[in-house]
């Protein structure tokens, strides 16, 4: 069973706030959970209520082969979590495709 540490929706529309799970891959967005590590609330004020997990087991997790999503990646960093299993986006900017970079390369 591939694991997932993903988020649930939760709240009205507009108004929404999330629980961090581990999931089976397979699963729906809003299905069954093996665990759950904690909340989001993205409307909270205070920055440091906005995010609050069980970091020990979301460990627990990472180590044993879960594939964050990239969200739950980026609140994890921001958490102080260093594993090699978080995945974020490359800061910068992204580089041409060689196609193109050939193309303009040939017409100057």
């Amino acid at each position: 069973m591939a694991v997932k540490l993903r988020l649930k929706r939760f709240g009205r529309k507009n108004h929404g706030f999330f629980r961090l799970n581990a999931v089976d891959s397979r699963s729906p967005r809003d299905g069954r959970v093996i665990e759950e590590l904690g909340s989001y609330d993205p409307r909270n004020k205070e920055q440091s209520k906005q995010f609050t997990a069980k970091i020990d087991r979301c460990t627990y997790w990472l180590d044993q082969g879960a594939t964050p999503s990239e969200t739950v990646s980026s609140l994890l960093k921001k958490a102080g979590v260093e594993h090699k299993q978080l995945r974020l986006p490359k800061p910068g900017k992204p580089k041409a495709a060689p196609a193109e970079a050939a193309k303009a390369g040939a017409s100057a």
